[in-house]
């Protein structure tokens, strides 16, 4: 037997254009049946083959831009397919037929709205705006649904119309940009069972001191969160989050009650139960930069940490060199190209303005911005000139083999009396950890874990003991 071998990311290209070129050829297809039959076979080779079109490599630049390129021939494929479904809703509203079952035109808007929520998901796994055009399309499909009274109706696949549409507005309302690979899974899941609890509401007087998340349908855009009508005269839609909330609260709680370790989805719900209720407001002033100053960037934990020791490796890519478009107390915003620095939220980054030190940042949120290759980011300050240090939690059986990490000296102003940045997750309320660093060989302990991502935590420590270095001899 031949063994297995995994398709080269060029096949994938390939397969892709080939798929491209025949949805393009269902522009001349007319007949209802017949276009559908096409479009779903399309639509099913698509689906199989977005993820190896979504394969990330972040070895080079050139790898880099080449899953660009895949996860940009991806998207086009899922438009063209949510167009064509669009357009087979379309042709089942010309059927006037008194003799022609409702069924095939309920089936064409459930597909249309299907492969809106597959389009919308597609976006924000590879951190790009949704496509123009892309809101309108849908908010027309629920007001077509709505007018015939569907919203309810269920579809073969025991999901409604109206369950669908909430979907992807709740997706819309959620900062997917701003959550690890692993967490975005989660949240396309959570979605998925929980958007059937909210409620759509066509508003006839003014918003609550709570305020609400409101759209239009005649509007390309997602819902938003306003305290008050920006046009009370207009015609207004919210989407009311009360009973999804409810259920996460339940769902949250039942998730604490177990020994299993679901850290990722208990932080996310966390979020989400902030999120969906009103968005967070900015805690710090932000100022504006135009003068195109630029932040040399560096990704990745082993080159951050070789920055931080000082060591300096020849080979390594030069640092990226990002614009700051605005700044604030506890971050940045920036915004160009980094392909051979690769971005990701939830990483460490090493930041350094002109000839200052270096600082410690993490990526809050990224977005991949139009057709080219830039980025734009949200970095949150972590703290100036951080160590790289060697640490080994201590056990019953004594000290683990030592790993590396990064280490930052107190901070009043941030609030910590010291904190260790892990690979990995080794946090234990007290936990006692040897740490090799420059001053000699020290215990600390584990006080309180700041904060936590996919790939790392954010420890405080309490210095328990040193040992110092042992002085040269003369």
């Amino acid at each position: 037997m031949m063994p297995l071998t995994t398709p080269s990311p060029d096949t994938g290209l390939t397969t892709a254009l080939s798929l491209q070129e025949q949805i393009w050829q269902l522009n001349y297809e007319n007949h209802p049946e017949r276009l559908n039959a096409a479009a779903l076979l399309c639509y099913e080779r698509s689906m199989a083959l977005l993820p190896q079109l979504e394969q990330s490599s972040t070895a080079n630049a050139e790898a880099q831009t080449h899953t660009r390129l895949a996860a940009q021939q991806a998207q086009s494929l899922l438009r063209s397919l949510h167009q064509t479904f669009i357009r087979i809703t379309l042709l089942r509203s010309n059927e006037t037929s008194l003799f022609i079952s409702s069924r095939p035109r309920l089936e064409a808007f459930g597909m249309a709205l299907e492969s809106g929520w597959q389009l919308a998901c597609l976006y924000a796994r590879t951190l790009a705006p949704l496509p123009p055009g892309f809101w309108l399309s849908c908010h027309q499909l629920f007001t077509e649904i709505h007018t015939l009274g569907w919203a309810k109706r269920s579809l073969k696949n025991g999901s409604s119309l109206g369950a669908l549409y909430r979907q992807i507005l709740l997706l819309g309302i959620s900062a997917s940009n701003r959550l690890e690979p692993q967490k975005m899974a989660l949240l396309f899941k959570i979605v998925r069972e929980e958007a059937r609890f909210s409620d759509l509401v066509q508003l006839d007087q003014t918003l609550n001191e709570q305020g609400a998340f409101i759209y239009q349908t005649d509007s390309d855009e997602a819902p938003r969160f306003a305290h008050e009508l920006p046009e009370p005269e207009q015609i207004w839609w919210t989407i009311e989050t009360q009973g999804t909330l409810k259920q996460l609260s339940s769902r949250l709680q039942l998730l604490l009650a177990q020994s299993e370790d679901r850290h990722f989805e208990i932080q996310l719900i966390g979020r989400l139960l902030q999120e969906w209720a009103a968005p967070p407001r900015r805690q710090h002033f932000r100022l504006r930069r135009s003068n195109g100053e630029q932040i040399q960037l560096i990704s990745l934990w082993s080159r951050c940490w070789d920055i931080a020791a000082g060591h300096i490796d020849e080979a390594a890519p030069e640092p990226a060199k990002l614009n700051i478009c605005n700044i604030s107390a506890s971050g940045l915003l920036l915004q160009g190209e980094s392909l051979n620095q690769p971005l990701q939220a939830g990483e460490i980054l090493m930041l350094r303005r002109g000839g200052q030190h270096w600082q410690l940042g993490l990526v809050r949120w990224l977005s991949l911005r139009g057709d080219g290759l830039s980025s734009e980011c949200g970095i949150e300050l972590i703290g100036r000139s951080p160590e790289a240090v060697h640490i080994a939690p201590i056990t019953s059986l004594g000290a683990d083999t030592l790993a590396p990490a990064l280490s930052l000296a107190p901070d009043i102003r941030r609030g910590h009396s010291g904190m260790l940045i892990l690979a990995g997750k080794q946090y234990q309320a007290m936990r006692m950890f040897t740490v090799h660093d420059s001053r000699g060989i020290c215990k600390v302990r584990a006080t309180r874990l700041v904060m936590q991502t996919a790939y790392y935590q954010f420890i405080e420590t309490r210095l328990e003991e040193v040992t110092p270095k042992a002085l040269p001899e003369d």
